[in-house]
């Protein structure tokens, strides 16, 4: 394999709060193809609604990370994917969580998403994670966030000063959102130096061909440090694979030391236009 790493992104059209079905066509997909790294859109299994949430939580022992660890064994790759995880203490109000699986079928990372859509309800409806951790894939450092999280640039940028390699994104953008899902990949590859991987749901040929821009928009792509889109998908269902050089991320640093000149904005206070009334008393 020298340094290249075989990623191999499943993309595929759901059928929404039906795992069994979904999980099938995951396993159809996916087939005899070959990959170290295997990544799959977010919430795959269900791609549940927020008022369904609580009703598809799983234990960490449920059909999703079990399939999961299966497919890391036979595969003998990393899988990387999300599903809702019950919340003991709190079992109405699951987290929407990524899991990194070994070849040999061990959990390497859990992240609980941090960034919650209001607009959708699901920071009604779901438990907020604490941070993003890091874990190697190939002993390079990577991480994977949630779909909603690649709106919001600080996390990324985390993970990029802390010497990220490899940004998986678990995506759900809607046909209407292909514009977001594009730019915000590049934007997450370019501004950090490395590589940002995102893996989308697609939509069927009848989707395809009507005029509503509910459906999933596809277009699964690997953008490399210097925000060059490698490759990308089309709408349908399809494994994308690609292989990518983790090691572009150093020689892209030592060329162009971006992040080593990145600065904190200084903090300065605000100055005062208009003077209230109120501040006279």
């Amino acid at each position: 394999m020298g340094s290249k790493v075989r990623l191999a992104l499943v993309q595929f059209a759901p059928s929404v709060g039906n795992r069994e079905e979904n999980l099938r066509i995951c396993r159809e997909l996916v087939g005899d193809k070959k990959g170290d790294i295997f990544v799959f859109p977010h919430l795959f299994s269900t791609a549940a609604a927020p008022e369904l949430y609580s009703r598809m939580a799983e234990k960490p022992n449920g059909p999703t990370p079990t399939f999961m660890r299966k497919l890391a064994k036979d595969k003998k790759a990393y899988v990387l994917g999300s599903y809702l995880a019950r919340r003991p203490s709190q079992p109405s109000k699951p987290f929407i969580r990524s899991l990194a699986i070994d070849t040999t079928g061990r959990t390497i990372g859990v992240y609980d998403a941090i960034h919650l859509c209001s607009i959708t309800g699901e920071a009604d409806h779901l438990s907020v994670g604490k941070k993003l951790p890091f874990f190697d894939l190939l002993t390079f450092r990577s991480g994977i966030i949630s779909s909603y999280d690649l709106r919001f640039p600080e996390i990324a940028r985390e993970f990029g000063l802390s010497n990220g390699f490899l940004l998986f994104v678990s995506g759900a953008y809607k046909k209407s959102e292909r514009i977001a899902w594009d730019c915000l990949l590049a934007a997450r590859a370019v501004e950090n130096q490395m590589f940002a991987i995102g893996c989308n749901f697609g939509s069927t040929r009848e989707e395809q061909t009507a005029s509503s821009s509910d459906s999933y928009g596809g277009g699964s792509a690997v953008y490399a440090p210097d925000g060059r889109k490698l490759h990308q998908a089309g709408a349908g269902e399809q494994v994308l694979i690609l292989d990518i050089d983790p090691f572009e991320v150093e020689w892209n640093r030592v060329r162009l030391q971006y992040l080593t000149d990145a600065r904190s904005a200084p903090v300065r206070a605000r100055k005062r236009v208009h003077e209230s009334p109120l501040d006279k008393e």
